[in-house]
């Protein structure tokens, strides 16, 4: 199934006139050989202006002392990679696992990195130059002691935020959360630690922070009490600073067995009422640590006051029960609401070609859906989108999400095949980069074609763009039905087969390697047998 491996997807210019969004993946070299690198690679975060797209990424290179670093990449607007560079480590830093990333000038940049679970420091990078420049932020509390997780943020006054986990004892047991404030230099403003007291081994940790306009930080906790061969209860806390670090208000959901848990992301509406994408734990004594439910989106007031939530537990036929994050939550462009992406496992019936066999197999397995839905101001679900490229697994995870200039949006993301490199020599970890229309759209108007008020004897529309396509297609899943699909050459050779059972499920099949002519698209489901065809070119 060679034809069918992922490949750098990319349009071409008559594509690009008529449809500025597209999907696509990336094989990176290691930097120094330029050999293929089969090891991790994926996007952490974005950053879009109107003629780049920049990112800092997870990036394993083999060619360096310490495997695990960043990497740096430039996009142009169409998804073409331009640059790409691995952060060289040394004896003292590690730049590993980036978060945030922002820039003034196209030219230095900053992220927040891990080095060696000891410092949670941030990088300035000069992207001409590659010179790097560590702005070192450690532990307050403990000399050399733990502390993880950056959240960078920036403040108005062009300073920088970083929120992390701190270890609070010489046994690095019990954990407290650092907010630093830092400017361009390396000068720390201030240092403030927040959290609850490790009472009965209580442990705080952070995933999110969020800067408004004018200065405050906010910080998302999330606190258990776990100890061991007990229940564990779980909160969600979040705590507002003001610009000089002072804690001026103070959310706390119920502590209970069940209830919120870790917030992953924050943003801010027009009328200043914040949006909390976490998710909601259940607990019992058969998992006295308790499992993830499903994902959920806060909402606060303006003064930290709960006003409610957004369940986004839905299609739980369909949907494994244990995991449903989302990992970052957005302003909608145009004001309009929220966009929150992530990730939903998914129990789906997928098809792999077995060379030894000579024949397509077909297995039930749970893979990771990249999903984006959007949330109007009515606090309902207006939408949800899911994007899957066919590459045997079909896993894909969503690491940011960016507004592109007001129009559309970009997103940061991860692709995994399990057996890619001994099966098509290519990483099992590829970079992907999207960019869709502001209704979560590769297909033009994919948001207007549904089969939910059909009745089961119609028979499911089939939309497949671009027509004529160069390097990939674009199928839509338009209802909920289990649908068989098949891509079938004109002489009536498969070239693809697979399953989809989630309504609006954007399916991108790569067909560069296919021969010029053309091919048909199949469909079959209890509704019936539907046919579409496009042009290879």
């Amino acid at each position: 199934m060679k034809s069918l491996t992922l490949a750098i997807l990319t349009l071409v210019s008559y594509e690009l006139l008529s449809q500025p969004y597209f999907s696509r993946v990336y094989t990176v070299p290691e930097d120094g050989t330029g050999l293929l690198n089969v090891w991790p690679n994926y996007l952490r975060a974005v950053f879009p202006t109107d003629s780049l797209i920049y990112s800092f990424g997870y990036s394993a290179d083999t060619t360096y002392k310490q495997v695990d670093g960043t990497g740096f990449f430039v996009f142009n607007t169409e998804g073409t990679l331009l640059e790409y560079y691995h952060i060289k480590d040394s004896d003292e830093y590690n730049f590993f696992y980036p978060e945030g990333i922002h820039t003034w000038d196209g030219i230095t940049f900053y992220t927040s990195f891990n080095n060696f679970y000891k410092e949670e420091s941030i990088l300035k990078f000069n992207r001409f130059t590659k010179q790097q420049e560590v702005l070192k932020i450690s532990n307050s509390v403990i000399l050399n002691g733990d502390i993880l997780r950056g959240n960078m943020v920036v403040s108005p006054d062009g300073c920088l935020f970083t929120a992390s986990d701190i270890a609070i004892d010489s046994l690095g047991y019990n954990y407290k959360i650092q907010v630093t404030k830092i400017d361009t230099q390396g000068k720390i403003k201030w240092q403030t630690i927040i959290g609850k007291e490790p009472i009965n081994v209580f442990i705080n940790t952070c995933y999110s922070s969020f800067a408004d306009n004018i200065g405050n930080v906010y910080v998302g906790v999330n606190c258990f009490d776990y100890m061991p061969g007990t229940r564990t209860s779980f909160q969600s806390s979040l705590y507002k600073l003001d610009s000089n670090g002072v804690i001026k208000n103070n959310y706390n959901s119920k502590l209970a067995y069940e209830g919120f848990h870790h917030i992953y992301d924050i943003t801010q509406d027009a009328k200043g009422w914040l949006y909390l994408s976490s998710n909601y734990n259940f607990n019992g004594q058969t998992f006295p640590f308790g499992i993830y439910g499903y994902g959920v989106i806060q909402i606060l007031d303006s003064n930290l006051n709960f006003k409610g939530f957004v369940n986004l537990n839905y299609d739980t036929i369909i949907t494994a029960p244990e995991i449903k994050s989302y990992e970052k939550v957005i302003k909608a462009n145009g004001n309009d609401g929220i966009l929150a992406g992530g990730l939903e496992i998914r129990k789906d019936f997928v098809v792999n070609y077995i060379d030894s066999l000579n024949r397509f197999d077909t297995s039930e397995i749970e893979h990771y859906v990249l999903t984006l839905l959007k949330i109007n101001k009515d606090k309902n679900i207006e939408w949800k989108r899911h994007y899957r490229i066919r590459n045997g697994y079909d896993n894909g995870w969503l690491w940011d999400i960016k507004s592109f200039q007001g129009k559309g949006y970009v997103i940061g993301a991860q692709s995994f095949e399990g057996l890619a490199y001994e099966k098509f020599k290519e990483p099992y970890y590829m970079p992907w980069l999207l960019r869709v229309d502001d209704d979560g759209c590769l297909i033009p108007g994919c948001g207007t074609v549904s089969t939910k008020d059909q009745k089961s004897k119609d028979k499911a529309q089939i939309l497949v763009y671009p027509n004529p396509a160069s390097n990939y297609i674009v199928i839509l899943h338009p209802g909920s039905d289990k649908t068989h699909y098949q891509v079938v050459s004109a002489d009536g050779k498969l070239m693809d087969e697979f399953y989809s059972l989630i309504e609006g499920e954007q399916i991108i099949v790569p067909v560069n390697s296919f021969r010029c002519g053309r091919y048909f698209v199949k469909a079959e489901s209890k509704s019936g047998i539907s046919s579409q065809s496009f042009i290879k070119q």
